[in-house]
């Protein structure tokens, strides 16, 4: 099977080798720091001075080493959205007898997206001059690889049952098989950025809400339906929008600056288009004499609302 590669492998490898350069400037900083601690001035010479960047730059990392905190554990995935009608958009020859000519609508049909459990890593800072009442986090986690899927009679029913018009005035059955449940894959990277707010910092339980954003990338789409895939693989395509998050937790304090946390984001406020191109599927009634049935492209419109669930220890540094 052939797929849709994205640049993601070459960020990746950007991204890599910018870790290493961040680390060995940091090396080299912690280095040109300590030589300057330790730095004496001779008799006659004029002490080296602190300039102002420097500063703020130390009393930055000095702050965020103070006031910030991560948690790592277990994160669900799990897809609560509705979807439009699948809609054929160009279907021709055959396909226009069995679909009509033009563009249609399937009737109790529609896509989806399927669930997913996965490691999930949050970090976060206190905002200055707050309290800790308001602190910024930022969710990632690694590629969740996710099944695009079909719902409704799409699963079980044939979308193509028949064709043409027999001798008698009839329909003649295509032969075409339902498509079942999933259609094939594709790969989402999820980050999300909150702003929550605890009314209570010093507690053995801090509840907290929080609300914010999340660009819905996806990359790496692969079509695999054995129904599609009857004349070669089809290209799948998924919009990227920012939908909003809405957050409810809860840490609970633990010895040594460690806590659990419960976390629950909602995510949605969002749309979702998708299309499958250049479907080609065998109608085993039809194939041997006509050929293969050129569907062309099939659409719908995913409303995005799904919930992040979190169980997860976390360390304030």
């Amino acid at each position: 099977m052939t797929r849709q590669q994205s640049p993601i492998a070459r960020s990746a490898a950007r991204m890599g080798c910018g870790l290493a350069l961040g680390a060995l400037l940091a090396l080299g900083w912690g280095a040109q720091a300590s030589a300057a601690q330790d730095y004496r001035p001779q008799p006659g010479q004029t002490p080296i001075q602190s300039s102002d960047s420097q500063s703020f730059f130390g009393k930055m990392m000095d702050y965020i080493e103070n006031n910030s905190y991560g948690r790592l554990g277990a994160m669900r995935f799990q897809y609560y959205g509705s979807s439009s009608n699948l809609h054929v958009d160009n279907a021709t020859g055959l396909a226009a007898q069995a679909f009509g000519p033009g563009g249609s609508d399937l009737a109790h049909t529609g896509s989806s997206a399927g669930n997913l459990t996965t490691l999930g890593a949050v970090l976060g800072l206190y905002l200055p001059k707050t309290g800790h009442h308001l602190a910024v986090e930022v969710q990632l986690a690694p590629p969740l690889k996710l099944d695009f899927q079909t719902s409704g009679d799409a699963v079980d029913k044939s979308l193509a049952p028949t064709a043409l018009n027999g001798a008698n005035g009839g329909s003649i059955p295509t032969g075409v098989p339902p498509l079942g449940k999933n259609l094939g894959t594709f790969k989402a990277l999820p980050p999300n950025f909150t702003i929550v707010y605890r009314p209570w910092t010093t507690t053995l339980v801090q509840p907290y809400i929080g609300a914010g954003a999340m660009y819905l990338y996806t990359y790496d789409t692969d079509v695999n339906n054995k129904v599609l895939n009857a004349y070669g693989e089809p290209s799948l395509y998924l919009s990227k929008p920012v939908a909003c998050v809405g957050q409810l937790g809860s840490d609970f304090k633990l010895p040594n600056n460690m806590f659990l946390n419960l976390d629950v984001k909602y995510v949605g406020c969002a749309d979702v288009k998708s299309r499958v191109s250049n479907i080609k599927v065998n109608s085993p009634t039809l194939s041997p004499t006509f050929g293969a049935v050129d569907v062309g492209s099939v659409s719908s419109t995913n409303h995005f609302r799904a919930v992040l669930y979190s169980l997860s220890f976390g360390m304030h540094f």
